[in-house]
């Protein structure tokens, strides 16, 4: 600035002392100093107001923006990545596509559970996660340090397990608890001491530390592949003008926003962030608790043609409500029960998101009163002071003049807006100044409000069993990094030799549970699935034990005299329910899935006995297959009416997709078996443009009776 001032000044003497037509200058040197001076500091201060206005503004424009998705809908996931295609909207991807936000499973790790990127909002902020794959681990209960965290622990073996004397006689005794777990019978076996739910939840906020790049949750699997906040946006910016993509998925679109401006009107920067954790719950869940919901498009994506009661069974799109209070109705066979809908406020959801705490961990308490209205809970009947460094949604204010307390709702329209408050200095800090006249001494009064504030939605229950804990076989369990590569050190890769088993077990490699244990392998396997169905293992006497994963499934496969169970129920909340346009749709869908509930609405009822009406698919079922991968399983064959027709015609032929198993669908080639006219048998001429599946399904499909 020096230098400047200088040229500026030598050039300004130059020019009024030189020149053909110039005069000398009668003003001295000094006087032209001061008046430099002065022009540079009206420069300056121009500038600084500029800067100040624009940053304002681009502070204001952050804030229309948020207000704008706010009005669209509410806080709760958005998108998933499309790798789909059809000739109808709803097959492609929307928040679900085989899996609800593409959750797999990882079980051969110890605490893994396998979840894809996605897009969500949180409070009106639009981000895009990493291919997540988080950990079972929870706030700190001790620590109120930025981000501290600590491993949730594993549930206990029931003793009457631990107490038989062979490994064929535990696993005898385990799977009754399975078994009483999956028909919620405490009568058959005690299970609930040993099998405890867990609430995982998305956390999101705007921080202060725009330098560095922080991984903000740990994964065994993935991370964001950038060395600084700035090269994360050159990459995303350069994905997304390219329309290109991060093959190992660790790249996240996390936005950066000017926060606040200084008094002197510099700028203040804020960095989106967000982490996935988890929470040990407190009260006691049901299966019966929770209900499927039907989102058509998820049900229709797959060319699923079958009711929704069939599809919710053990599809891994579905995700869940959990009941206002109790739910009644549960089916062992399903793992889910049901409940009446209607109008609520406080729920259970929110009983369970307000265990949950903070940044400010477990230990945190806080109270709020903004704008001199202290806030309280909602579900006491004696006035309580809300604890906000807790996650919470609704609030009651006592109004002046009013003797009784008033409920209020965080966020103006966001129906899936739960709040945290903290006083970590990591967490942006947001201030408004408030004003009023003191009626006494006529004079105005102010009072500076500020608050750090995260956000969170629930994305899942997960239900963690005694198989984290089971080792019958007393296998050697390496906990230690550094011991990892021992394990399948040599070629080691898990076979059924001496020469080829595991050298014992470790974290990535959690192999601990007695292969007997289940019948057949792992269920509705997914390309992304890691584990593998059975593995050698040496145990402690160099003896190969024949075991499987202990890890986080989705389903577990098929128990012997159990049958498959769900673990994961995700309920996660749609940004998209928030707008009007869904709510208007999921109206006219809930009429006219259900007719007769909702007959009195309709001007004209309508008549279940149109001539016109199609007639039902006929299904048909591929065989068995076991190769691995993609492990056991079959695929069903849904056939039109059309298609039967042509079919009857020898020659003919139609072409289809098979329902998704495994994570896999096939295109077939079909015509009529000359052996039975019946139709009551196909043949696949090709199958995926190939004579024969790539996963060894027979050529012949049967019609299921």
């Amino acid at each position: 600035m020096r230098l400047t001032f200088w040229l500026l000044a030598l050039c300004h003497v130059l020019y009024s002392t030189n020149g053909a037509n110039t005069t000398p200058s009668t003003v001295s040197f000094s006087a032209q100093v001061r008046h430099f001076q002065q022009e540079l500091q009206q420069f300056q201060a121009s500038i600084k107001t500029s800067i100040s206005r624009l940053a304002r503004q681009m502070m204001l424009q952050q804030t229309f923006v948020e207000e704008r998705v706010r009005s669209d809908g509410s806080s709760g996931v958005k998108q998933i990545r499309n790798n789909g295609g059809g000739s109808r909207p709803y097959h492609f991807n929307t928040f679900s596509s085989g899996a609800f936000l593409s959750v797999h499973e990882h079980s051969n790790y110890d605490r893994t559970v396998g979840l894809g990127e996605f897009i969500a909002v949180l409070n009106g902020v639009e981000f895009r996660t990493r291919h997540n794959d988080y950990k079972l681990k929870m706030p700190s209960k001790t620590s109120k340090k930025y981000h501290a965290v600590e491993n949730i622990p594993f549930p206990e073996i029931p003793p009457s397990v631990l107490s038989k004397k062979t490994v064929h006689e535990q696993v005898l005794e385990m799977q009754q608890y399975f078994k009483a777990f999956k028909e919620q019978n405490t009568k058959l076996r005690n299970y609930e001491p040993y099998f405890k739910s867990v609430l995982c939840y998305l956390e999101g906020a705007w921080t202060t530390d725009t330098q560095n790049l922080d991984e903000p949750f740990e994964s065994d699997r993935h991370f964001i592949d950038a060395s600084s906040w700035f090269d994360l946006q050159q990459k995303i910016q350069y994905m997304s003008s390219t329309g290109g993509k991060n093959n190992v998925e660790n790249l996240s679109f996390l936005p950066t926003t000017v926060i606040n401006v200084t008094e002197d009107g510099s700028p203040v920067y804020a960095q989106w962030n967000y982490r996935i954790l988890c929470h040990p719950i407190k009260k006691s869940l049901k299966l019966q608790d929770f209900k499927p919901i039907d989102d058509l498009s998820s049900h229709m994506i797959g060319n699923y043609r079958r009711s929704f009661s069939d599809f919710s069974k053990y599809s891994k799109s579905i995700r869940f409500n959990l009941a206002p209070k109790h739910g009644t109705n549960y089916s062992a066979d399903a793992g889910f029960g049901t409940f009446e809908d209607g109008h609520f406020h406080y729920n259970t959801l929110d009983q369970l998101m307000n265990e949950v705490p903070g940044v400010d961990n477990y230990p945190g308490h806080l109270t709020d009163d903004s704008f001199g209205e202290l806030k309280y809970r909602v579900d006491t009947k004696t006035p309580t002071v809300l604890n906000t460094a807790h996650y919470h949604r609704h609030y009651r204010v006592l109004p002046k003049g009013n003797t009784g307390l008033s409920m209020e709702n965080r966020g103006y329209s966001d129906t899936t807006l739960w709040v945290a408050q903290t006083t970590n200095p990591k967490i942006a800090e947001m201030e408004a100044k408030d004003c009023h006249l003191d009626l006494h001494t006529q004079k105005p009064v102010c009072r500076t409000y500020k608050s750090r504030s995260t956000y969170a939605i629930p994305l899942e229950i997960v239900w963690m069993t005694p198989l984290s804990s089971w080792n019958p076989y007393n296998l050697t369990l390496h906990t230690n990094r550094k011991d990892y590569q021992y394990v399948n050190a040599d070629g080691r890769n898990g076979g059924l030799d001496k020469a080829h088993a595991f050298n014992g077990s470790s974290l990535p490699n959690y192999y601990l549970t007695p292969a007997e244990f289940f019948h057949g392998g792992e269920a509705n396997r997914d390309p992304a699935d890691t584990a593998k169905d059975v593995v050698g293992v040496l145990d402690q006497h160099g003896q190969v034990q024949r075991v499987s994963a202990s890890g986080i499934r989705i389903f577990t496969p098929d128990i012997n005299g159990v049958g498959k169970i769900r673990i994961r129920y995700p309920v996660a909340p749609a940004h998209q329910e928030g707008s009007a346009l869904w709510k208007n749709i999921v109206a006219l869908q809930d009429v006219l899935m259900d007719t007769m509930k909702f007959s009195q609405i309709f001007e004209q009822r309508p008549s279940t006995r149109d001539p016109n009406a199609h007639e039902p698919d006929t299904i048909y079922e591929m065989s068995i297959t076991h190769t691995n991968p993609p492990g056991m399983h079959y695929h069903e064959v849904y056939i039109t009416r059309e298609e039967m027709i042509a079919l009857e015609r020898i020659g003919t032929r139609v072409r289809v997709y098979t329902s998704e198993s495994n994570g896999h669908h096939h295109e077939l080639t079909l015509t009529m078996d000359p052996q039975h006219s019946d139709l009551s048998t196909l043949l696949i001429v090709d199958c995926d443009g190939k004579e024969t599946c790539w996963d060894g399904h027979n050529k012949e499909i049967r019609r299921k009776l």
